[in-house]
Order: C-alpha cells, then sequence, then structure tokens
C-alpha cells in the first residue's frame, strides 16, 4: 500500500495526521472488513423484525493513508455493535444491522460515491471517513437526506458546521484536545514556559498549539516563542537557532507535529543539545512513534486510550486485542467502539429506528459511561466531550498519568 504523505494544504486533524510506518500492515486487516458479507452481524443474533432494525452504512477507508485508522475504528464498531444484537439489540428490540460501503480509498471523490450508494440502499446513520475533506465531501449528501453521520475519528472543529445538522464528530475536537493539554502542562507538569512548533500546512498542527496557548497562558504558563515548518522538512536549523537564541530554554515544546516531522525535529534539536521535554498531541499516540527508543522518552502524548491494570478500558482492551492484536495499540478502536455504544444508547433512548428520532435521543445524551470515561453531546454542539487521557512514553510504551476533563469554562473558543 501507497505510504502517500499528505499534500500541503490537506486537510486532516487530530489522529488522522499520523502518517504510521504500520500503515501497509494495518491495511492488510481492511481486505477483512471488505471481506465480510455486505451486510453482517457476527455471532448468533436473536430474530429481529424488518421494523425493529436500525441499518448503519460504512463509508471507510480500506486503503491509502486513511485506512490506518478507518479499519481500527470498523472494529471497535463492529464490536460494539455486535454485543448489542447478541443481547437483543439495542434497548432490547433493536437490530443493528450494518452495510459496508465501498472503499474510500482515502479519497474524496470515492467517498462521495460511497455514501451515494449507501443513500440508495437507505441506511439510517452513516460513519463517515477520519479524513476530514473526505467526510464534509461526501456528507453533503447524507445531509440533503436527513441521515445521522459522524465523521470517524476525525477531530477538526469544523467538520460539523461544514457539513450541516446531521453531522456530529465521534472524536474529541481540537479546541478540546489542545485546551486539555494547555491545563495539564501548567498544573499537573508544573511547566512554566513552553515554545510552539507549529505547521500551517493544515488546521490541526497549526491550531492545536494555539489552543494548547490560551489555557496555558490562563494558568500562569508563558509562551516564550513560536516557530513555523513544513511538512516533510529536512532542515530545522532555523527554528533550533531560535531556540537556542532564547534568554532561557523553554521547559517544554509543544506540537502537534508526527512522524516524520516530529522525529525530524527531535533527531536535530537533542544533538543542539536541547533538552525541552516535548509534549504532544493525539498524533503520535502510534507504536511506530513509541518505538523510536531514547529519542521520544518522555514524550507526553494525548490519548484516548486509559492503558491502566484493572480498568474497565484494560478489560474490553484485553478482549479486543486478543483478535486484533495489532489494532490494540491503536486508538481508532476505542474511539469506534465508545461512538457505537453511544449509538445504541440513542437508540435505546429514542425508541425507534429513524435517523431523526436517533439524532434528538443523541443531543440529549450527558454523562453517558464508556469503558475509558464519560461521552456527553448535550450542550456541546455536535462537537462531543469525550474521554482523554495522558499519556508519558517510558520504554517504547505509552504508560498511563492522567485522565483529563476540561471544565467548559476553560474550552478555547473555536478557530473556524
Amino acid at each position: 500500500m501507497d505510504h502517500e504523505q499528505p499534500k500541503r494544504g490537506f486537510q486532516m486533524t487530530g489522529s488522522d495526521h499520523r502518517i504510521a510506518s504500520h500503515v501497509s500492515r494495518r491495511t492488510v486487516l481492511a481486505t477483512m472488513l471488505g471481506g465480510v458479507a455486505a451486510v453482517g452481524i457476527a455471532g448468533v443474533s436473536p430474530a429481529f423484525a424488518a421494523d425493529k432494525t436500525v441499518r448503519v452504512g460504512f463509508s471507510l477507508a480500506h486503503t491509502g493513508w486513511a485506512a490506518a485508522y478507518d479499519v481500527g475504528y470498523a472494529l471497535g464498531l463492529r464490536m460494539a455493535f455486535d454485543e448489542a444484537n447478541g443481547k437483543g439489540g439495542a434497548g432490547g428490540k433493536y437490530k443493528i444491522e450494518v452495510t459496508e460501503g465501498t472503499d474510500t480509498a482515502s479519497s474524496s471523490v470515492e467517498a462521495i460515491k460511497s455514501v451515494d450508494a449507501l443513500l440508495e440502499k437507505g441506511v439510517d446513520v452513516l460513519f463517515t471517513s477520519c479524513d476530514a475533506t473526505s467526510s464534509v465531501a461526501a456528507g453533503r449528501s447524507g445531509q440533503k437526506k436527513g441521515v445521522l453521520m459522524f465523521a470517524g475519528t476525525s477531530t477538526q472543529v469544523d467538520v460539523p458546521a461544514k457539513v450541516g445538522d446531521w453531522m456530529y464528530l465521534a472524536n474529541f475536537s481540537d479546541n478540546v484536545s489542545g485546551g486539555s493539554t494547555g491545563v495539564f502542562a501548567a498544573k499537573d507538569l508544573g511547566i512554566k514556559t513552553a515554545y510552539l512548533l507549529k505547521s500551517s500546512d493544515n488546521t490541526y498542527t497549526e491550531y492545536v498549539p494555539e489552543y494548547f496557548a490560551k489555557t496555558f497562558e490562563k494558568y500562569g504558563g508563558k509562551v516564550v516563542g513560536k516557530g513555523n515548518f513544513t511538512f516533510e522538512q529536512a532542515d530545522f536549523g532555523g527554528i533550533i537557532a531560535e531556540i537556542k537564541a532564547l534568554p532561557a530554554e523553554p521547559d517544554a515544546i509543544m506540537t502537534a507535529a508526527f512522524e516524520p516531522d516530529l522525529p525530524a525535529f527531535l533527531r536535530q534539536a537533542r544533538a543542539a543539545g536541547i533538552k525541552s521535554r516535548i509534549v504532544g498531541a493525539d498524533g503520535i499516540d502510534s507504536p511506530s512513534f513509541y518505538a523510536l527508543g531514547d529519542l521520544v522518552e518522555n514524550t507526553i502524548v494525548l490519548s484516548n486510550r486509559m492503558p491502566v491494570e484493572g480498568s474497565k478500558y484494560q478489560d474490553i482492551a484485553t478482549v479486543f486485542g486478543k483478535s486484533h492484536p495489532d489494532q490494540v495499540d491503536n486508538s481508532a478502536w476505542i474511539v469506534g467502539y465508545d461512538a457505537g455504544l453511544v449509538l445504541i444508547e440513542a437508540i435505546k433512548n429514542a425508541d425507534a429506528t429513524d435517523s431523526a428520532s436517533i439524532r434528538a435521543a443523541l443531543d440529549k445524551i450527558k454523562d453517558f459511561d464508556v469503558p475509558n470515561g464519560k461521552v456527553s453531546y448535550a450542550g456541546f454542539e455536535r462537537r462531543p466531550m469525550v474521554p482523554i487521557s495522558f499519556l508519558e512514553i517510558k520504554s517504547g510504551k505509552g504508560v498511563f498519568m492522567k485522565a483529563a476533563t476540561i471544565d467548559t469554562a476553560d474550552i478555547p473558543a473555536p478557530i473556524m
């Protein structure tokens, strides 16, 4: 599989951004999804009447860069739906029937074709790709039809607004993740000064550090400088010289950079004697980044995962990992699993199968328990509050530090 680096200006966000070195390995799993029968429910399920069925469509990437996230996301969704169907369905009576759409191939053009075909089949709910550009392009078809949609693992703040009132995020938004990181850095890590490493090549790498700065400075931290890089930049000498010229080395360098750019910067910064701690975002929550050894030791990572022995999350991760060991350290699966549980709850509360009723119930969900925390949609404009944790990389693993829930008053205003 091509390991394509997004072009400059390509709009990806959050976990969309990791250009994983294991795309080829993970997209092998995509063939498993593609090979599943068009409509699939695992295990032995009770009989359901046709009017007690919610038809769910998956318009996701099986190939291309987005498959590294969409595959795990789909597996998490299926796990949640299969569990529910094994117990009689959502609310004990509503079967969830999955229709697998055609491969979006990490392309907006193919995503539109995939969604249009699923809409022709009459799906009630759509799960679209982590690729924000594809979700927006294809989502406009769902908007016209009045079909409830979730934008994969995308974190881009403006995806719901760009599509309309039928599109929701399933993941945290960038202003929530950046703001949460700023609070954590100032209050929990005791970081006093930070340098922001940004890229205007997409909104994620540009805006997450700015959201961080809002709360970091609110709680006593100081941003001492900002540097801008371009994707696949080979030489970070100018930025490193700027950091070295500061009156004092910053306590931390905060960035939403991901592979290959962050490792390249780190190698050059460490060689130049810069010892500032790296405070990163969810884009580096990946086994390939953890595998970089001493270079990334003690880096702070934001994640959906909460790997704590004995926790509800760890229990479900153990079950998932037995079937999908290559996916369990990719947080996309837990985003999918949580989103599946939320949809099941909305169907139960709606006591109906139509998209409008399910959407109305979704809008009322507040403090709903999932294995790694609580999810709320009520009052958050289709950008949910979902569980966030902070991990520290130690000896090649993400070690849990703290679960974080940002106060509503601290959430930075979206940059649109």
